[in-house]
């Protein structure tokens, strides 16, 4: 099955320039069996050429396929797990159906004890038997035949196994050669493709368990084999240090780049792995930072995943241009028309151009007061008119006997110099072109000062 699961998570999701955090790579897989349960049909040769020391070997190598098939399955108490199960075919000059297929772990054993060597070897009813042994079963089929010799009796068996593929059966194929002339060959013709992968063969008894043990690992393997994964982080950051994993191995080829080898992951069950490194903000520069330049897993089983990439904000301090001057408080008290403030001293802090504005309101009726706002914009070069303020003024009632007109004098706008549009950092260099925009609206009531409207105080800060 591969990886199912990555994950990159950070221990911060904020730090300061020049700060530390931890990264914590995870990796998780499941045995393929756990997912996608499997029907294994184990076919036995008891010809009388297995008898002795062979058929005790072939024994003890029957039974560890067993017990790692059930261990790769999640399997306890004796039994497999998750769908998975497991049937013997024996056949000597005929073949039987032993143990049909079943999760009942002690049944197989008990059956493979049972064997007993004799009689001729036909492998054409051993390839017809574990047919009927798969039925119409929807899992993935697996047939393991073991043999000993030559056929010597029944019709070729190359054609049955090969109906027996075309039928989606993976075969493989375990071959004792030299003990009554085995033709290697003979076997290949029977795998399934590739066959090199598919058959095993051994020149002596005494390496039957290992067989059957590597063939287990084979049909019912890890998770993940032969991980390698490989973390870029950004330049950005500088790895100054690692926890060595619980599962692998990891080393670091340089500052940006650490390594994580995992030789097998989920032997039985599904299992993670986590790699925790640290690393320190280098840049000097803030911001919302990738902490990935570029991560890459590759395995034995062609696992396709994609790592998340976390950001983090490194806070390297605010920079205010220019700092606002404290605010004094002003009180004034009701129906109090004048006030005195002593600000203290002021610094001039920019180059700047005051704009003074003076305007006429016409036709201004008695005893009503006027809104007006004033838009200055600067047209720039490219055609472009760019905000440069705007103010809003309340033009006192007048008490005359009909409307008049209202001149309103001396409303400044204090216009800084920019120093990039000028070419020059000191005094004003180069003419600007500035418009005046003008909205007045007449208010729709009456000002009267401690009249109809109350008084009251008000403060400035």
């Amino acid at each position: 099955m591969g990886i199912t699961h990555v994950d990159k998570i950070l221990s911060e999701e904020r730090i300061d320039c020049d700060g530390i955090l931890n990264v914590t790579l995870s990796v998780t897989a499941q045995p393929d069996v756990v997912n996608n349960p499997v029907d294994i049909a184990l076919v036995l040769d008891r010809s009388g050429s297995m008898t002795g020391t062979p058929m005790m070997h072939l024994k003890a190598g029957a039974k560890e396929f067993i017990d790692i098939v059930m261990k790769r399955t999640g399997g306890r108490m004796g039994r497999l797990a998750n769908g998975n199960r497991i049937g013997i075919v024996s056949f000597a000059g005929t073949a039987s159906i032993d143990v049909p297929l079943t999760e009942d772990v002690e049944v197989l054993k008990q059956a493979v004890d049972a064997l007993q060597a004799q009689g001729n070897t036909n492998h054409a009813d051993a390839f017809t038997q574990a047919g009927t042994l798969f039925g119409a079963t929807m899992r993935k089929k697996v047939l393991v035949i073991f043999t000993d010799g030559e056929t010597t009796v029944g019709p070729d068996p190359a054609p049955i196994a090969a109906a027996l593929r075309d039928d989606d059966v993976e075969i493989y194929c375990i071959g004792l050669v030299g003990r009554t002339g085995l033709n290697e060959e003979t076997l290949r013709s029977w795998a399934s493709e590739p066959v090199d992968e598919h058959v095993i063969t051994t020149p002596n008894e005494e390496e039957l368990e290992r067989a059957f043990h590597d063939l287990a690992d084979t049909i019912a393997g890890p998770g993940a084999t032969n991980i390698h994964i490989e973390d870029i982080i950004s330049t950005e950051f500088a790895i100054i240090g690692f926890e060595p994993p619980l599962i692998g191995e990891a080393e670091l080829e340089s500052s940006q780049i650490i390594h994580w080898y995992i030789s097998e992951l989920a032997d039985s069950e599904e299992e993670t792995a986590e790699l925790m490194f640290t690393v320190r903000h280098m840049s000097g520069s803030g911001g919302h930072i990738e902490v990935n330049d570029s991560i890459q897993l590759t395995d034995d089983e062609g696992s396709v995943v994609e790592f998340p990439s976390p950001f983090v904000t490194v806070d390297c301090g605010s920079i205010i241009v220019p700092e606002c001057p404290e605010p004094i408080d002003v009180h004034a008290d009701p129906c109090q028309d004048s006030i005195f403030v002593d600000a203290g001293d002021i610094i001039m802090t920019d180059l700047g151009r005051i704009l003074q504005v003076d305007f006429v309101l016409h036709d201004i009726c008695p005893h009503r007061r006027t809104s007006v706002g004033i838009i200055v914009t600067e047209l720039m070069d490219d055609g472009i008119e760019a905000s440069r303020g705007f103010k809003v003024l309340t033009i006192p009632a007048h008490t005359g006997s009909g409307c008049r007109d209202v001149h309103v004098m001396c409303v400044p706008f204090v216009l800084p110099e920019d120093p990039d549009a000028c070419g020059c950092n000191n005094g004003m260099c180069t003419g600007r072109t500035f418009r005046v925009r003008i909205i007045a609206h007449p208010m729709d009531y009456t000002w009267n000062c401690c009249g109809t409207i109350p008084c009251s105080g008000k403060n400035w800060g």
